[in-house]
This record gives structure tokens, sequence and C-alpha cells, in this order.
């Protein structure tokens, strides 16, 4: 078996490699879904715990799914923005990185009488 590094140079290196794995991953989640379908249908009895055990297993499946239609959300969050703007131009992504010993520096001196 690959260590995951030489895994991952080889799939940069081949996209047909990478068309592959992809395809590959996909159906494995498929089978995986399948799976858990069939053990939550073979939960037997009437009791409360098994019954919330099926719906809430069901309701992950379609949340996975689908999740702009049976995503969580929740309540008074904003509604995330589309990718692209009205005119198709892509929207600006800022990445912010913070240093852990300056924020604990910041939060010292601001609870500091």
């Amino acid at each position: 078996m690959p260590t995951w590094e030489h895994m991952r140079a080889s799939l940069r290196a081949s996209p047909t490699l990478a068309s592959r794995y992809a395809r590959a991953r996909v159906l494995a989640a498929e089978a995986f879904e399948d799976r858990l379908l069939q053990e939550v249908h073979s939960i037997s009895g009437e009791d409360t715990a098994a019954m919330r055990l099926r719906i809430d297993t069901l309701k992950w499946i379609m949340s996975k799914r689908a999740p702009a239609r049976y995503g969580e959300k929740a309540a008074g969050e904003p509604q995330e923005p589309p990718a692209a703007r009205p005119d198709g131009r892509p929207r600006t992504i800022r990445r912010v990185i913070v240093d852990p010993q300056v924020r604990e520096a910041v939060k010292n001196e601001q609870t500091k009488p």
C-alpha cells in the first residue's frame, strides 16, 4: 500500500488517475450509504429510540445528498452568499492567519483593569 504522500503526488501528476480516484470515492460513498440504509431498515422494534434512530439516519443521508434543500440551517443565521457576483465575476476570498501568541497577548491586555 503506498503512503498517502505518494498517492497525492501520483494524483497530482496524472489527471486520468485523479479522475478514476474521484469516481471510486463517489462509488464508495454510495456503497456506504446503501449499507447504512440496509442497517437502518433492519432495526426491529417499535420503541421510540429505534424509530428516532431510523428517522435521524434518513435525515442525515438526505442532508448530505441535497444539502441546499435538506441541510441544517440555524435559526437567524444569514444565508451563505452566492459564489459569484451577478455579473459572473468571482467574489473575493480573504485568508486571515492568526498567531495564537499575539491573540493571547491581546486577550490579556483587554482583561487588565
